[in-house]
C-alpha cells in the first residue's frame, strides 16, 4: 500500500511540484467539455453552462484536499492565486440562491460548496446543512428515475462532504440534519428499491456507516450485490434493478460501485479524530 501511495504522490504532486500539477489540472479542465458528467449529462448541461467554472473549481478543490489530508502538503493559498476571490464568492452565492441548479447539479454543486467552505474558507460563516433538506424535499420529481438518483446523491454527498471526503468524523454539532437525510433516504430506498441502482444503494450504506445510522436495508442491499457478481470476474455489476448502470460493466468502469461495496462492509475510520 505504501508503495502505491508513493507512486500516486508522484502523479498528484507533478513529481514534487504540486503548484505546477494543479496549474496543469486547471488547463486540462478548461480544455474539456463544460458539461462533462456521466450521470444526467443532458439534464445538467444547461446548469454547467450557467456556472461554467464550477467543474474546474471542484477538480482543484479535490486535489488541494487530498494533497493536504493524504500527503500533508498544504496548497490552499494557491486557490485564490488561480481564481479571483470575487468570482468564486459570486458563484458560491449564486448557487446558494439557485435551488433548481443545486438539485440538478447535485454532487457537483455539493462538492464545491463543502470543499470550498470547509477547506478554503474554514473559520468563515458557512451555509446550514439543513438547507439541503429543503432542496431534497421540494426540487425533485421522484417519479423521474434520474431525479430519484440525484436526490440520493445530493444527500450522500452532503454527508461525505462534511467529512472532507472521509478525512474526519461528522462534527457533533452538525449531526442532526445528516441523520434526517439518512432517515429520509432509508424510507425512499425501501419504498423504491427496484428503481434504484446499486451504486446509489452502496453510497447510502457508506453514509450510514459515517453517520452511525443503523439501517434495516443493509442485508437487502448486500443480497442484491450477491446476485450481481460479474461473469467476467469477481466484481459487482449493476443488473437487478430498473435503473441499472449497465454501461459500467467492466472492472475498470465498475470501480465506483465496488469501492463503495468494500467501504460499506468496513467500519468508518476517519484519518483524524
Amino acid at each position: 500500500m505504501q508503495a502505491h501511495m508513493r507512486v500516486l504522490q508522484v502523479w498528484a504532486t507533478g513529481n514534487g511540484n504540486p503548484e505546477q500539477a494543479i496549474r496543469d489540472l486547471v488547463s486540462s479542465a478548461l480544455a474539456s467539455p463544460v458539461h462533462g458528467s456521466k450521470n444526467a449529462g443532458a439534464l445538467r448541461e444547461p446548469y454547467f453552462l450557467r456556472y461554467p467554472n464550477l467543474k474546474t473549481y471542484v477538480l482543484v478543490l479535490f486535489r488541494i484536499t487530498f494533497l493536504k489530508h493524504i500527503y500533508g502538503i498544504d496548497c490552499r493559498e494557491l486557490f485564490f492565486k488561480l481564481f479571483p476571490r470575487r468570482e468564486v464568492l459570486a458563484l458560491r452565492e449564486a448557487l446558494l440562491k439557485d435551488d433548481e441548479a443545486l438539485a440538478i447539479l447535485s454532487t457537483h454543486a455539493v462538492n464545491f460548496l463543502y470543499l470550498f467552505d470547509r477547506m478554503i474558507q474554514s473559520g468563515e460563516p458557512s451555509f446550514n446543512p439543513a438547507y439541503f433538506l429543503d432542496i431534497g424535499g421540494t426540487q425533485y420529481d421522484l417519479t423521474n428515475p434520474i431525479h430519484l438518483q440525484l436526490k440520493i446523491y445530493l444527500y450522500t454527498h452532503c454527508v461525505i462532504g462534511e467529512t472532507l471526503f472521509y478525512y474526519r468524523a461528522l462534527p457533533p454539532e452538525t449531526q442532526a440534519p445528516y441523520t434526517q437525510m439518512l432517515a429520509e433516504l432509508e424510507t425512499l430506498i425501501d419504498s423504491r428499491f427496484a428503481d434504484i441502482n446499486l451504486d446509489n444503494k452502496f453510497e447510502f450504506l457508506v453514509c450510514a456507516k459515517i453517520g452511525g445510522f443503523d439501517t434495516k436495508l443493509r442485508a437487502r442491499i448486500f443480497d442484491e450485490a450477491a446476485r450481481s457478481v460479474s461473469e467476467s470476474g469477481t466484481f459487482l455489476v449493476d443488473r437487478h434493478n430498473n435503473n441499472p448502470q449497465t454501461a459500467n460493466s467492466t472492472l475498470s468502469k465498475s470501480e465506483h460501485r465496488n469501492v463503495l461495496a468494500i467501504m460499506a462492509d468496513r467500519s468508518f475510520t476517519p484519518l483524524t479524530h
